[in-house]
């Protein structure tokens, strides 16, 4: 019973390939097409047998007709013969003539036994019967007597002919009423035949498209996600090939994640101790130092400064990437007022100033609203970093049905449209970065990228009149709602 059980069970996770689907969907297709043609030629083929009878009958009733037609022809001959001659011979002939005739009668009627075929040989056979019993019974030597004979042998065969081409007539209307039929059921099986090679496409297409889901969600990092493909064998396989990949990937990626995390903060430990000591040296605390050791030690300052900011964007690139943000309810009143203070210093000492366009409502959106602040500290920073001293950075926040739109603007040098293709790959710092006094990470546009790719929103950058960049990010939000409404 176990091992009946076991059988049945592999048989209906049985899953043919795609040669093997491929067929089935062929045959299937064919299937009702076959049939057709099976029973066309079955019904051809019973046509064809009923027009070879027809055709054979014709022939045999022809010809038994033509040679009663030549048994009375020669009858009526040697009569003639014999009335002048008074030969005992002929009178033999001309009773041989007669009975042969009425045989004659016998032989069409056995061939075409039907009621209008019969009536035709009784009414033949009474015409001969007649004439026999004037000419031989009864003696009568009056060749007026042949008259009735032969008129009615005249109708007889335009009768017969008419018979032969009706019968034709008939068979040949079949056989087209047979032929039209068949081309109607062609016509109305090709839908069918679509519709079943459509299904197979369309089945093949739909696993694809799964195949090609379950991949887009594998490049945007869903590493939790259960992969079941179903179909055919090659796609399961496949399946489990991807889930193979899957579990690699997520792997690698806890890996890179632990890596970096661990030496971010192993990082920041030295750095740390750095930094005190340089802050004890600048301050002349361990004895005095003369410029030429006082820009030495600006210059690792310097230097330190830049370490800790790449440490900062490292952290922040971790955090992002492994981060499960839910969503919150953001103020952008507040988040305005927070991006300001973080900025102040350093719009202070450049003698820069952020501009802000906000046209949003003034409810909170709900949004994960660390990685929005995340966005625009990173696009206002890289925009103050790029602008001159004495110049502002614009900021314009609008919320059209559900989609928040942000857009930062900068009075820079710009992004070479050559170079635009690579600006959010991590590390990677354009040729102006290298005119800019205080170089960053090169993590600062991958950071944005994350975390907008993670919002589900767009990101493009385009040129800003009459210099620099601006960013344009659209993310989908859930619309503010008056939570303090009442009812009516």
């Amino acid at each position: 019973m176990a091992s009946f059980a076991k059988k049945y069970s592999a048989l209906l996770s049985w899953r043919p390939n795609l040669i093997g689907q491929f067929l089935f969907s062929t045959l299937l297709s064919l299937l009702p097409l076959s049939l057709v043609v099976i029973v066309f030629l079955n019904a051809l083929n019973k046509q064809l047998a009923v027009t070879q009878q027809i055709v054979s009958e014709n022939y045999q009733i022809t010809k038994s007709f033509n040679n009663l037609k030549q048994d009375l022809n020669s009858l009526e001959r040697a009569t003639r013969q014999n009335w002048v001659l008074k030969s005992e011979s002929l009178d033999e002939l001309i009773v041989d003539k007669w009975q042969s005739s009425l045989q004659s009668i016998d032989e069409l009627t056995f061939i075409s036994p039907t009621g209008e075929y019969i009536k035709q040989w009784q009414q033949l056979a009474q015409v001969l019967q007649l004439a026999h019993t004037q000419l031989v019974t009864e003696g009568q030597q009056d060749a007026q007597l042949f008259i009735p004979v032969s008129e009615f042998i005249a109708r007889q065969t335009v009768w017969l002919r008419d018979q032969n081409e009706l019968q034709i007539t008939k068979n040949q209307q079949q056989l087209k009423a047979l032929q039209s039929s068949f081309i109607n059921w062609l016509i109305a099986l090709i839908p069918l035949t679509l519709l079943v090679g459509g299904g197979f496409l369309w089945r093949i297409s739909g696993r694809l498209k799964g195949l090609t889901s379950v991949i887009d969600k594998l490049g945007q990092g869903h590493w939790q996600q259960k992969i079941a493909v179903q179909g055919s064998a090659e796609l399961v396989e496949l399946g489990n090939k991807l889930q193979w990949v899957q579990e690699q990937l997520h792997q690698l990626e806890q890996q890179k994640d632990t890596f970096l995390r661990h030496v971010t903060h192993e990082l920041k430990t030295p750095l740390a101790s750095m930094v005190e000591g340089t802050d004890l040296l600048a301050d002349e605390i361990v004895g005095p130092i003369n410029k030429e050791q006082q820009a030495v030690l600006a210059l690792i300052t310097q230097s330190m400064v830049r370490l800790r900011a790449m440490i900062d964007s490292l952290l922040s690139y971790n955090a992002i990437r492994s981060s499960k943000e839910d969503l919150s309810e953001l103020e952008f009143s507040q988040l305005i007022t927070k991006i300001n203070s973080h900025f102040e210093h350093r719009l202070v000492a450049r003698k820069q100033s952020l501009y802000w366009h906000c046209e949003l409502p003034d409810q909170p959106l709900e949004i994960a609203a660390e990685l929005v602040e995340m966005i625009l500290i990173q696009l206002i920073s890289n925009g103050l970093k790029f602008s001159p001293a004495g110049q502002a950075v614009n900021i314009a926040l609008s919320l059209a049905g559900r989609t928040l739109t942000m857009s930062v603007s900068d009075q820079g040098t710009g992004i070479k449209e050559q170079e635009k293709s690579h600006i959010f790959s991590a590390f990677y710092q354009g040729k102006n970065a290298k005119d800019v006094t205080a170089q960053g990470s090169g993590l600062g546009l991958t950071i944005v990228k994350e975390s907008v790719e993670q919002l589900m929103g767009t990101l493009h950058v385009e040129h800003n009149e009459p210099q620099g960049c601006r960013f344009i990010i659209q993310i989908p939000v859930i619309p503010p709602t008056n939570k303090n409404q009442g009812v009516n």
